[in-house]
């Protein structure tokens, strides 16, 4: 909304505090049927109304949308500042889009008749713009009113409120201006004073002499009011905050608007924690304290000032590199909030540079971004910024110097922006996200979302009351019929909006901010930013588990081709050929897991060499080894040791120990998508990605019935040899109870080989394979859990 008070009045309806001549409030179409413009233009002074519609940098440009049959129509739209043009809509004024000079008429007056127009209102012509200044913060142009009885040249301005009050003759003001916009601001509203100035009689050549020199433009103005515009809140941006907060995410604003609009909106959605009793400012003592002892930077109470307050020397906190740390902490237990402006931002660094250089003259006249800039000062600036939650009144510069000095600090920054403004910053931040600003489609979205959450509380209290009073389908009267009927339809047309608003979106031309940025979403909301970091842990995770899978598979097929190669172990092309397909589907469906919609409080491990991987992987190989070599040693009695096959440059011929060591091998595989998969809390369990968990369930099942021999085509499709049951090899009939050491094997060797043998002559050769792979499986599976316990106490 735009809110329009006037201090200084003298009407008697008028609020005495702050004196409030009119409250003007520019509203959706729908809600909007019974505004009467033409009262309040009428109430508004000319010199009022003619700032509102004349100052500011709106232009008309074409954009596609879709037409009601279907088709792509063009249509002419004012585009430029949202709140520039919400007050433009609301006074029913707009840009005549034939005129060849720039020119604001009332919107009754466009008819098709030739310019300019006939309106008792007449037409306000723009000849020139000094162009809005973050530096100055403040624009002018230079008008002409059709309206007045003789050509008159008027310089209308507006701008900050402490900016333009040195400009203005205090004559004109109010005695409550400092408080009535400071009142404003603490509610969170954005406030900028107006003003004029009668530049005299117009003529091209007093026009090409005040073009020529603003500061002269810019002085002995006049007060005209104050502009008070009232954003609302995107519906998602509190839950947003909320739930990057909890995945311990640190969410600063950056923002042009005054500080204590800043520190209230910050408050609103979720930023600040403290009440404004702990919201602290970061200033020059000098400013407030005339103290030689006193630092030369002092965090006060956010919302005092001098003469409009009581001086309490209590309420501040001193600013030095001893004390940050403790501050620091106030911090992180949410005790206060801090916040900091562009122009002491700007001090601070250049008071670091001074001194470091205290006997240089050259810094005084350094310009304020190479100040920023300077490695002392981003040294400096490092130090502070990451206890700041709310940097006020920023220009472009220091946007991107609090973006530079995150950064030094040694985080890592998502920058969302949608303005020109935020170019530089979206550049220097590690991710740079800018979105769209559609007030018109974010204010019918925000209509039907309220309208469908209406009619959900309707229809659970209409529910509630029938069971309650035990009413009965049949028993329903008409009238209720005819409430549902109309709460159906009401729905039905809310969902068309949201419907028609989502396909709008997509003719939305994106705005300078996506030039810079790596990301651009086509949504109004910043949730983008949430799921950015979704998306981004799920498919580090996602890398992460398949650079382990591929390392332990790479350790364990080295095995195969060195240890047991040399003892005759091969892999016939069937094998190989099953296990190459296998492992690529296993690999695209692991890719296929999705991030979980809520954002974890822990954070995913930041490197593939990091501890946790290594050790994981050093544990899975070991554990793949003993499995493997115990079921080479046990396989080993059966082999026959004339088999031909057996020579390690031998042709492939199915045997006991190819089959053995390749159905472990394959095991030891998949058991490595099965442990390495992170899942919670950063993508779904593997229980939810189906496809892949079916698929390993299939995997386990065919190994098993492989290992006991249950379904003989299928080893014969493998070329796997039959297996064992029990009893002793065939060609060995007088192998004794008690192994006799084998002098080509170590004393741990040939102990591993007894104890093998020992559990076949009690279970039987296919039943302690099968123990085999399951204890692997149930090793792995328990390592992994407890690297992954261990690691998140010891971080969390």
């Amino acid at each position: 909304g735009v809110r329009l008070p006037f201090p200084g009045t003298k009407q008697d309806d008028c609020d005495k505090k702050d004196r409030d001549l009119i409250l003007f409030e520019s509203q959706d179409s729908d809600k909007n049927g019974d505004f009467d413009v033409g009262m309040v233009q009428s109430l508004l002074p000319r010199e009022t109304l003619r700032v509102m519609i004349a100052c500011h940098s709106l232009a008309l440009t074409h954009k596609f949308v879709p037409g009601s049959d279907g088709r792509t129509i063009m249509q002419t739209e004012l585009c430029g500042d949202p709140l520039e043009k919400a007050v433009l809509e609301g006074c029913q004024w707009t840009l005549h889009p034939k005129a060849k000079v720039d020119a604001v008429v009332e919107k009754v007056s466009l008819a098709p008749i030739s310019f300019p127009s006939t309106s008792n209102n007449g037409s306000i012509i723009i000849h020139h713009r000094f162009s809005f200044s973050s530096k100055l913060r403040r624009m002018t142009v230079l008008a002409q009113d059709t309206f007045d009885e003789k050509p008159t040249l008027w310089a209308l301005t507006k701008g900050a409120p402490e900016a333009l009050k040195s400009m203005m003759d205090p004559k004109s003001l109010p005695l409550d201006f400092d408080q009535s916009y400071l009142r404003h601001m603490q509610l969170g509203r954005r406030v900028l004073a107006m003003a004029y100035r009668d530049l005299g009689k117009y003529s091209p050549s007093a026009l090409s002499k005040w073009k020529s020199c603003r500061e002269s433009v810019e002085s002995k103005l006049s007060f005209a009011g104050l502009l008070i515009m009232d954003s609302p809140l995107k519906p998602d941006s509190s839950r947003i905050v909320k739930e990057l907060r909890a995945g311990h995410q640190n969410v600063v604003m950056v923002t042009g608007d005054a500080v204590l609009t800043a520190a209230e909106v910050a408050r609103r959605v979720g930023i600040i924690d403290s009440s404004p009793d702990s919201t602290y400012e970061l200033c020059e003592t000098k400013d407030y304290f005339q103290c030689s002892y006193q630092p030369k930077f002092m965090f006060r109470l956010l919302g005092y000032f001098p003469g409009h307050g009581k001086n309490d020397k209590n309420e501040s906190m001193p600013y030095t590199p001893a004390n940050v740390s403790e501050i620091s902490s106030m911090v992180k237990q949410r005790k206060v909030a801090l916040c900091i402006t562009g122009d002491v931002l700007s001090k601070i660094a250049l008071s670091a540079i001074q001194e470091e250089f205290p006997n240089s003259q050259s810094s005084r006249f350094i310009d304020d971004r190479a100040v920023l800039n300077h490695p002392i000062a981003r040294a400096e600036l490092a130090s502070i910024v990451p206890i700041i939650s709310v940097f006020a009144r920023h220009a472009p510069r220091h946007k991107e110097a609090v973006i530079a000095a995150f950064n030094s600090a040694g985080c890592h920054t998502l920058m969302c922006g949608d303005g020109t403004n935020d170019v530089g910053a979206l550049k220097q931040a590690h991710v740079g996200v800018s979105i769209i600003s559609v007030p018109d489609l974010e204010a019918k979205q925000r209509l039907a979302n309220e309208t469908i959450d209406a009619l959900k509380a309707e229809e659970k209290k209409e529910r509630k009351a029938a069971k309650k009073n035990h009413f009965k389908k049949e028993n329903l009267s008409n009238k209720s019929t005819r409430t549902k009927r109309s709460r159906a339809e009401r729905l039905e047309r809310s969902l068309q909006a949201l419907s028609e608003a989502d396909d709008e979106l997509a003719f939305v031309s994106l705005g300078n901010a996506s030039v810079a940025s790596p990301f651009t979403s086509r949504k109004t909301s910043v949730k983008c930013c949430k799921e950015i970091l979704q998306q981004g842990r799920c498919t580090l995770v996602t890398m992460i588990q398949i650079y382990k899978i591929l390392g332990v598979n790479c350790l364990v097929n080295a095995l195969v081709l060195t240890k047991l190669h040399q003892k005759g172990v091969k892999q016939g092309d069937r094998q190989l050929t099953a296990v190459g397909v296998v492992v690529a589907c296993l690999f695209l469906l692991v890719t296929r897991g999705k991030p979980l919609p809520k954002l974890s409080s822990q954070k995913p491990p930041s490197s593939v060499l990091c501890k946790e991987t290594l050790l994981s992987m050093s544990l899975q190989f070991t554990i793949h080894f003993m499995a493997i070599m115990a079921v080479t040693y046990m396989s080993d009695a059966y082999t026959d040791p004339y088999d031909p096959s057996m020579i390690p440059d031998a042709q492939f011929n199915p045997n006991i120990l190819n089959t053995a060591t390749f159905l472990v091998t394959v095991l030891s595989t998949v058991n490595t998508f099965v442990v390495n998969y992170r899942g919670w809390p950063f993508m779904e369990n593997l229980n939810e990605n189906v496809v892949l968990f079916r698929s390993i369930q299939a995997c386990y099942f065919v190994l098993f019935i492989c290992a006991l021999d249950m379904f003989p085509p299928l080893n014969q499709l493998l070329q796997l040899s039959p297996l064992p049951v029990t009893g002793r090899p065939e060609f060995r009939p007088h192998f004794p109870d008690k192994m006799v050491p084998d002098v080509y094997r170590t004393n741990e060797e040939n102990i591993i080989f007894s104890l093998m043998l020992q559990a076949v002559d009690m279970m039987g050769f296919r039943i302690t394979l099968c123990a085999v792979m399951l204890l692997d499986t149930a090793m792995v599976v328990m390592a992994e859990q407890t690297i992954r316990s261990a690691i998140n106490n010891w971080c969390y």
